[in-house]
């Protein structure tokens, strides 16, 4: 049997590639190129694979350093079908006191953040996760117009399987 030099280039090629398929999370991006403006709400349209049945849902955050912030604050408001909405102000830690993100990467930094764990759709059909950012800076009441260094924002939908 003929072994090249490059197989072992190609199978951890190959292992990358399936590891990254064979996943169960479903992900969503959308790209800003300039940074995140206030007015411009992300939305996210998915079904869900399964209702009443665990799902994680992640929130992920790419950025560079042009971003000027050890933190991010966003308002979520994941809705259902019928109308129903479920609002959420949330916080993240995005870099140590330092300055080091705490998100991996090289040129961007990427986070995955927990949004919600094993939640329970009750509602067949389509849903909306809408995500503005709310971020200000200290004793100043408006909000920040141009949040910069922010690449792109994510959802990740992940069922939960029963061995977790």
């Amino acid at each position: 049997m003929f072994i090249s030099k490059r197989t072992p280039l190609y199978l951890s090629f190959v292992c990358l590639i399936g590891g990254c398929v064979l996943g169960n999370e479903k992900l969503h991006f959308s790209s800003f190129s300039n940074g995140w403006l206030q007015h411009e709400d992300v939305q996210f349209r998915f079904t869900p694979e399964k209702i009443n049945s665990p799902t994680n849902l992640f929130l992920y955050l790419r950025n560079n350093d042009d971003y000027p912030f050890a933190n991010i604050h966003l308002i979520t408001t994941l809705e259902n079908p019928i109308g129903d909405k479920l609002v959420d102000t949330l916080s993240y830690t995005m870099a140590n006191p330092d300055g080091e993100w705490l998100g991996g990467g090289f040129l961007v930094n990427e986070h995955k953040l927990w949004f919600k764990e094993a939640y329970h759709f009750r509602v067949v059909g389509e849903h909306q996760l809408t995500i503005k950012h709310a971020m200000r800076h200290n004793e100043h009441a408006e909000s920040i117009g141009l949040l910069k260094g922010i690449t792109e924002v994510g959802l990740g939908i992940e069922g939960v399987h029963k061995d977790q």
